[in-house]
Order: C-alpha cells, then structure tokens, then sequence
C-alpha cells in the first residue's frame, strides 16, 4: 500500500469518525432538549398542582371566615334585639315612675294649699306609698336587673363604648328606683327627709339617661351595621 493510499484511508477514517460525532452531538443536544422540556412541564404541572391546591385551600379558609362572621354578626344582631327590648322596658318603667313622682308633687301642692285633710292624720297616699307606686317601684327594679343580668352575660358580643353606656344606664336607672320613697314622702313641711343633694342627684341622672340613650341607639346601630344615613 502506498503512502497516498494510506493518507486516502485515514482521512476516510477520520471522516467518518468526525460525522459520527457530529451526529452523536446533534443527538445528544435534541434529546437534551426534549428532557429539559418535559422536565420543565413536570415542574410547571408541579407547581400548578400546588398552586391549586393553595386556591382551594385558601377558598376553603375564606369561606370558613364569612361562616364565622356571619354566624358571629347574627348572633350580636340577636342580642342587641334583645337588648335594646330591655333597654326599653327599663326606660318605660322609669319614665313611668317620673311622671308618678310629678302627679305626686302637683297632689301634694293641691292638698297642702285646700288643707284636705288635718296636720295630725296619717293619710294613705301621702305619708306612704300607694300600691300602685310601690308596684311601679318594683317593675322599675326588676327590669333593671333583668336588663343587667342580660347585658352582664353578653358583654363580649359588644363593643367597649356600648358596655359603658350601658352599665351608666343601669346604674342611674337602678338610683332612681332606689330613691323614689325618698322624694316622695316629706314630713310635716314638704321638706325631704334625706339630704337635698337626693334630689338633685335624682334630677341629673334623669337627664344623663336622656342624654346617652342616643349615643347607645347609634353604638347599637353601628354594631349590627345599620346605615342610618
């Protein structure tokens, strides 16, 4: 064999060896590529998976909250339903009463300027209560009690604003039952028996009352999200 020939020989050699490797190269690269591609969709479909999944659960969570909140809203709607019928019933007790107390005042002036009866007599009416106001008396102080024993079991359903409202509601109201005999029966002058502050103190927690049953209404508006506008 000649040179030449053998030149000829290892060039083809070479050649062939050459684009065998060329081809193993461009295979190796395709089929890189169709790995890393379908690598690439086992990740995204992966991550899609989770991605779901998180969604449901965070839906699952949301509509768990909404439940809650609404069962919650409905559940303070309820007591402030009940509530503010007690609050009313106090409030009709009490007033009930005031007026009691002026028709008394305006009987007594009445008795006192027409001498309807002797200095020496000891009248039903006037040196006591009557029945009917001992009643009234009575109605005032148990709706009073009601109303704090309701509103003392479910203070965590109100706001802190509402609670304080509501404990001086029941406080001046409980003040005013306690005091009615007080004003109501005088000696022999027309003076009161206790000390005169009794009566001014009566006076002003009348008008407090009237002055924070407004502010209560709108706490009681605004917890149950009523838009008064």
């Amino acid at each position: 064999m000649s040179i030449s020939n053998i030149y000829e020989v290892a060039f083809a050699v070479i050649g062939a060896v050459g684009g065998a490797s060329l081809i193993i190269f461009s295979l190796s690269s395709w089929l890189g590529k169709v790995w890393a591609s379908r690598l690439m969709q086992a990740e995204v479909s992966k991550h899609a998976e989770k991605l779901e999944s998180l969604k449901s659960e965070f839906k699952k969570l949301e509509t768990e909250h909404t439940v809650r909140f609404t069962r919650l809203h409905e559940k303070q709607a309820e007591i402030i339903a009940q509530l503010y019928n007690k609050l009313y019933e106090v409030n009709r007790c009490r007033d009930t009463l005031t007026l009691q107390l002026q028709c008394r005042e305006i009987k007594e002036k009445y008795e006192k300027e027409y001498k309807t009866y002797e200095s020496w007599e000891y009248v039903y009416g006037v040196h006591t209560l009557t029945d009917e106001e001992q009643a009234m008396v009575g109605a005032l102080k148990d709706s009073v009690n009601d109303l704090s024993n309701f509103y003392g079991r479910h203070k965590l359903y109100l706001s802190s604003q509402c609670c304080d409202l509501m404990s001086r509601v029941t406080q001046l109201s409980s003040f005013i039952s306690m005091n009615y005999s007080n004003l109501a029966l005088k000696d022999e002058s027309g003076n009161y028996r206790v000390n005169p502050k009794v009566p001014e103190m009566w006076n002003s927690s009348i008008g407090a009352i009237h002055t924070i049953l407004p502010l209560l209404d709108g706490e009681f508006k605004e917890i149950i999200g009523f838009d008064n506008k």
